[in-house]
């Protein structure tokens, strides 16, 4: 894959006073789309390079991943390279509506996991020869290895997908063919997850609720990527910010970040906001229920929606009341337990998710993966295989163009 025309797009775009994608007649009709897509210089230029030469003509691609603004972006890119296009919602609880419309009025197709019989007999039916997935796609192949025949490759979005398709491999599934993890990427692992996903709960957390930050004692569960950023942005809005992790290397280093280190227990007694970024299930059960302070915030912005044990807090309810903007207020012994998101990850929830700039990086190195995949050149062998860390400094440098910085 060659960088001059991604390095191309970054003059285009800082100069232009229109949307550089978007033809005579195919602006998109939602004002967010256009805005959104305006922010992603990178896959721009990509989109109007793939135009022209059509690389992936006829290539069946089957994504999973949350249905955004910024996701639509890409499907459209995909699109305009001549790939034929079925994209699985990842997260029912997460799709954004303009997304949607975007998407359909472009005749690309989406289907909820919970819609219909599944993704086996979706994927048996589109038999896609390339995957973006969020490891539920890889893992409906591995347990029908009539569904991975006409696999070419596949790219994985988050850790949460890489350690799945690892486990894959380690219990003999049959995929033969190359994976790459873009989260193998310090551009997600460094710059996205921390300050998108920062940015983007915080924004989040005031946008559904009001809350004034300043002085909140709030705890971050998980100090991984996600947890470092989010608490990062916490502290940064002058909050006190406990951070709980499992691990004591994690523990030591939200220390040396300024942070206090509890226990869960201990943290969520006297919490005013808690937000869990473990990215496991089953952290915030109906015996903390039980701990929750009185007026607590409680989010999650993990992959999976059961880290918050709703139906528990539902149960311990006496009443439950939908205030609207993705929060609802759980009465527990004359407490009211305010929860963001519904137990789904509150920044796509109760805003727009990641910010489209932090996204144009990962998605435009899916692009990329898919090409050089698509292109059958050989640098990749059957299994995970590291991301070139030449794309990532491509797309690096294109964003740095992108900004008017020198580098």
């Amino acid at each position: 894959m060659t960088t001059a025309p991604v390095e191309g797009v970054a003059a285009h775009t800082a100069s232009s006073e229109t949307d550089p994608v978007t033809r005579a007649g195919d602006r998109p009709r939602v004002a967010g789309a256009n805005l959104a897509w305006r922010q992603m210089p990178i896959l721009a230029g990509l989109r109007r390079q793939v135009r022209s030469d059509r690389p992936l003509l006829g290539w069946p691609v089957a994504a999973a991943l949350h249905v955004s603004l910024e996701t639509a972006h890409l499907m459209v890119t995909l699109k305009d390279a001549g790939a034929r296009l079925l994209l699985f919602a990842s997260n029912p609880g997460t799709l954004d509506p303009a997304a949607v419309e975007e998407l359909r009025r472009r005749a690309i197709r989406i289907v909820a996991h919970d819609d219909g019989p599944g993704p086996a007999a979706e994927l048996a039916r589109f038999q896609p020869r390339l995957l973006i997935d969020n490891a539920s796609l890889l893992t409906a192949c591995a347990n029908d290895p009539a569904l991975a025949a006409g696999l070419v490759g596949a790219t994985v979005h988050s850790r949460n997908a890489e350690r799945a398709t690892r486990e894959l491999l380690a219990g003999g599934a049959p995929l033969t063919v190359p994976v790459i993890p873009v989260a193998d990427s310090v551009l997600k692992s460094a710059i996205e997850t921390p300050a998108g996903t920062g940015q983007s709960t915080v924004h989040a957390l005031v946008r559904a609720t009001g809350v004034q930050l300043s002085g909140k004692r709030a705890v971050v569960v998980g100090y991984g990527t996600a947890g470092t950023g989010i608490a990062r942005y916490l502290r940064g809005m002058n909050c006190r910010v406990t951070v709980v992790d499992t691990s004591a290397i994690a523990c030591l280093r939200a220390l040396s970040d300024g942070h206090d280190v509890a226990t869960l227990d201990t943290a969520l007694d006297s919490a005013d906001i808690a937000i869990v970024a473990t990215g496991t299930r089953g952290v915030i059960t109906a015996r903390q229920v039980d701990l929750l302070a009185d007026g607590i915030l409680l989010g999650n912005i993990g992959h999976h929606a059961d880290a918050v044990d709703v139906p528990a807090l539902a149960r311990a309810a006496s009443r439950v009341t939908d205030l609207g903007d993705g929060v609802t207020e759980y009465t527990v012994n004359g407490r009211s337990i305010f929860l963001l998101g519904g137990g789904n990850q509150l920044n796509h929830v109760c805003a727009a998710g990641n910010s489209s700039e932090t996204m144009d990086l990962t998605l435009s190195l899916h692009v990329l993966c898919l090409l050089e995949l698509a292109g059958k050149s050989g640098r990749f062998g059957p299994g995970l295989n590291s991301l070139p860390e030449s794309f990532a400094e491509t797309v690096a440098r294109a964003k740095l163009r992108a900004l008017g910085v020198a580098a």
